[in-house]
């Protein structure tokens, strides 16, 4: 449904049609830099296809834990929870299927979970997160890249990744069929956040 965190710090705010409200970070992260997330300019916004057209969205609601330092990768971590029923197409017929038993199931499956799993610095400023994401209660292992920028006590974040919606068991039923809904979903991440 959406695969594709300026992205990834801004996600510490990912990843809800696509999936975040952020779990506190386990004490061995302690030790990287804690950042919060500037929600007001910071967004999870994911692009899919219908009949073959474009349309974007974005998930209006969700909240991010960050700990993270360039020179403590393996003291790093994120987790994101993304609020599925917050998704805006801008089209309210899509919105409320994309909530659906047969597409999100937000009642029984409320959130959308990122949660890394490693770092790596590919470049100076660019960077992978290992992640695992959780949608409909199915976990996949994601490489989300993303570039970042620190400046004094300020962060930019940037990424975005594809995913295949059915990996996720988004879309059952005649939704399975991806000829009128593509099974690919672009996910971008713009993340302000301050220490």
């Amino acid at each position: 449904m959406m695969t594709s965190f300026k992205n990834l710090l801004r996600v510490s705010v990912i990843v809800p049609a696509f999936a975040l409200s952020v779990i506190g970070v386990s004490a061995p992260v302690l030790a990287a830099d804690l950042w919060q997330v500037n929600a007001d300019d910071s967004s999870i916004e994911f692009t899919g296809t219908q009949l073959g057209a474009e349309f974007d969205g974005k998930f209006k609601t969700f909240t991010a834990e960050i700990a993270f330092a360039p020179d403590d990768l393996a003291g790093s971590k994120v987790r994101v929870l993304i609020d599925i029923a917050s998704a805006d197409t801008g089209n309210a017929d899509r919105d409320s299927q994309i909530i659906s038993a047969d597409w999100f199931d937000a009642g029984q499956w409320p959130t959308a979970k990122f949660e890394t799993k490693s770092f790596v610095e590919v470049a100076p400023g660019k960077y992978e997160a290992i992640a695992d994401l959780t949608i409909r209660d199915v976990t996949q292992e994601v490489v989300l890249p993303f570039d970042l920028e620190i400046s004094d006590r300020k962060a930019e974040v940037e990424g975005r990744l594809t995913i295949k919606r059915t990996d996720f068991g988004v879309g059952q039923g005649q939704w399975s069929d991806t000829s009128q809904v593509g099974d690919a979903v672009t996910i971008k991440i713009d993340i302000d956040a301050s220490r």
